[in-house]
């Protein structure tokens, strides 16, 4: 099965948003970025988690990277990166910070709040947005 890119997927409970993300873990790559999108609570770090399981990792291992802008979780021979923006200061260009904490070719990034990226694109990898409904989510994954 190949994942709907590009169509909004409503998750009426935490079962079906981890199911999406299990299919969408069937989609990565070395190398990928993930560009995560959606407010506070949306499901940013609930979704990297169950990608993360559904790869082979202990989901127990990811949390929110929020105070310290970088987690990285071991993966295989390669490491997760997981990544939060919002508590940066205004729009991050991608010379202010190494992209060496964030990247590597070998292995996955998630990026949450990448709208602080301004125009910043990886050269590969998605966009996902998460958004809360009246009763629970939906995710939207593009490719980049």
């Amino acid at each position: 099965m190949t994942y709907p890119f590009g169509e909004t997927i409503e998750c009426l409970d935490e079962a079906s948003l981890a199911k999406q993300a299990e299919l969408f873990s069937s989609c990565l790559s070395d190398g990928d970025v993930c560009l995560m999108y959606g407010p506070i609570g949306a499901g940013k770090t609930f979704f990297t988690s169950n990608v993360f399981r559904a790869l082979g990792g202990k989901a127990e291992y990811v949390g929110s990277p929020t105070f310290t802008l970088v987690n990285v979780y071991p993966w295989q021979s390669k490491e997760v990166y997981h990544v939060d923006l919002y508590r940066l200061e205004g729009v991050v260009e991608q010379d202010d910070v190494s992209q060496d904490l964030w990247m590597h070719p070998e292995g996955l990034s998630f990026i949450e709040w990448a709208e602080r990226l301004d125009k910043w694109r990886p050269q590969k990898g998605y966009a996902i947005t998460l958004s809360h409904l009246d009763e629970g989510r939906s995710v939207k994954i593009e490719k980049l």
